[in-house]
């Protein structure tokens, strides 16, 4: 009896303090669920309010370029009072909203406030379109994105611009974007025209630029002594002009041969593959140019002439820049071949391009350089290699003498001035010369020219801080399946993907309940 009465009254704590468990940890769970539930809240909270977006694919395919990256952070766009707006008026049952939507919701976030976006359903919400249309006098019947960088008056001005002063300033930093001008298609005998891909981020990056510069520069284009003819669709000067303008320059067609000198506002000077020589005028013209702060010249040789213009090439030489009379070219086995494998240089002009590699097709020559000559030097002139042919490029001279050796280069940069001080390095001038003239046309067109032209076209201009790898271009390819195959792929989605799924749940299950 003493044995089992012992035994009731250990029995019996064991009891109350199991029954006392319960109301111990219930203070408990409720502290663990509302700490739960702030954690989730100030998560949800904090990401609403920071988003940041990670593109995982191979080739950073689906993020903004780095040119426009640096568009976003430059002192364009980051020294403004007043945030640019962009307002994109497209349908919602668009097939391209959902692309646009996110490219410029990009924009916005990238730019850190300094710009803000309005998506407006032009069909939907007529009121709101009606308020915009009436304020930028303007018609949606089509998809249309506006940019409104107007700089904001500044509060020391006692009253309003003038109104053709406040009209002239709208004109130039107001854009309209078409999103039909955005949309690459190509011709099909079969078919028709059909949607193949998008230029949206070049011409929103190349719009944003232009509203916020305004007016753009004039690089003048001597078309008496140039050669840039071209029967393609997208011929050598409007690929010029379109490269240009998308970096707010202006290509214009001059006469050196009727002017005493070269306009004032010009930006730059581009001659291009001259087949004409400048005469004794024309060169102090053109030296005139030449010496005053801030000038800018962009050559391009001609490779199929056996001698280059005399007194072209004497400038050039001044500055250690002499065009070779050399073809260069490749062997493979018993086959030759005029397409040269190149390799860009770390120098400033080329930005973010150091290192790449390239390819230039057509008639291409090499450039002698007088690097670290001490005459130059003295002189503050400055010449550096942009791109270098690999190796195994071989430089016949035209004469049919022996090859010469490398390096070769087929690019090269030229500075007048002191650059290494901050106080001068603005003023300087600056020049490109390039020994292959068929990178413009479409068919010999590399994705890394017009990387190359467009960032030495900053540096050109001052701009180098802009320079950068500009966006990929975006292609839809169709794949031509046949019925046997589109029916197994689908059946792989519905039934052998979800099955694989519920295998590895049921194992999962199995492993748990044994």
């Amino acid at each position: 009896m003493d044995q089992k009465s012992s035994k009731r009254e250990e029995q019996t704590p064991d009891r109350e303090n199991s029954r006392r468990l319960p109301l111990s940890h219930g203070p408990t769970m409720l502290l663990q669920l509302f700490l739960c539930l702030t954690i989730v809240l100030s998560l949800n909270y904090f990401a609403a309010n920071h988003q940041s977006v990670w593109d995982l694919s191979q080739d950073k395919g689906f993020s903004l370029s780095n040119q426009t990256r640096k568009l976003l952070q430059s002192e364009l766009l980051g020294d403004r009072e007043k945030p640019v707006e962009i307002i994109a008026a497209v349908r919602r049952n668009s097939a391209h909203y959902q692309r646009i939507s996110s490219i410029v919701r990009a924009y916005e976030r990238l730019s850190e406030g300094k710009i803000r976006v309005q998506l407006i359903d032009y069909v939907r919400d007529s009121d709101a379109a009606l308020v915009v249309a009436d304020e930028y006098e303007t018609a949606f019947i089509e998809d249309t994105i506006i940019i409104n960088a107007v700089p904001s008056t500044t509060p020391d001005s006692e009253s309003e611009p003038p109104p053709d002063r406040s009209a002239e300033m709208r004109r130039a930093h107001i854009r309209f974007i078409a999103v039909q001008d955005m949309l690459v298609f190509s011709s099909d005998s079969q078919r028709g025209q059909r949607l193949i891909g998008y230029q949206d981020e070049d011409q929103i990056t190349a719009a944003l630029r232009r509203a916020l510069e305004g007016s753009p520069r004039r690089l003048y284009f001597l078309a008496d002594k140039s050669q840039i003819t071209g029967s393609e669709d997208d011929s050598p000067w409007n690929f010029l002009s379109r490269t240009f303008a998308s970096l707010n320059v202006e290509l214009t067609p001059i006469r050196i041969s009727g002017i005493e000198r070269i306009p004032k506002d010009a930006a730059g000077v581009a001659l291009i593959a001259p087949r004409f020589d400048l005469n004794t005028q024309e060169m102090s013209v053109l030296r005139d140019y030449w010496e005053r702060p801030k000038a800018a010249l962009l050559v391009v040789v001609d490779p199929t002439r056996k001698e280059q213009p005399p007194n072209i090439r004497a400038f050039l030489r001044e500055h250690g820049v002499t065009p070779r009379a050399v073809r260069l070219s490749t062997t493979k086995g018993d086959r030759s071949s005029f397409d040269i494998p190149a390799t860009f240089t770390n120098a400033a002009a080329l930005g973010d391009l150091g290192n790449a590699s390239t390819m230039f097709e057509g008639a291409t020559s090499s450039l002698d350089l007088r690097e670290n000559a001490e005459d130059l030097e003295l002189r503050q002139i400055l010449p550096l290699a942009l791109i270098t042919a690999n190796e195994n490029v071989t430089a016949q001279p035209l004469d049919g003498t022996a090859p010469l050796p490398g390096p070769h280069y087929l690019a090269a940069s030229v500075s007048r001035g002191n650059e290494r001080t901050d106080q001068t390095a603005g003023k300087t001038s600056r020049m490109i010369v390039v020994a292959n003239r068929d990178f413009l046309r479409p068919r010999s067109r590399q994705k890394e020219h017009i990387d190359f032209l467009r960032n030495t076209t900053n540096w050109l201009i001052g701009r180098e801080e802009l320079s950068g790898i500009g966006p990929k271009p975006v292609r839809y390819y169709k794949l031509l399946l046949s019925s046997q195959k589109v029916s197994f792929v689908n059946k792989l989605n519905l039934f052998f993907v979800p099955g694989l799924f519920l295998l590895i749940s049921l194992s999962i299950w199995n492993a748990r309940r044994s």
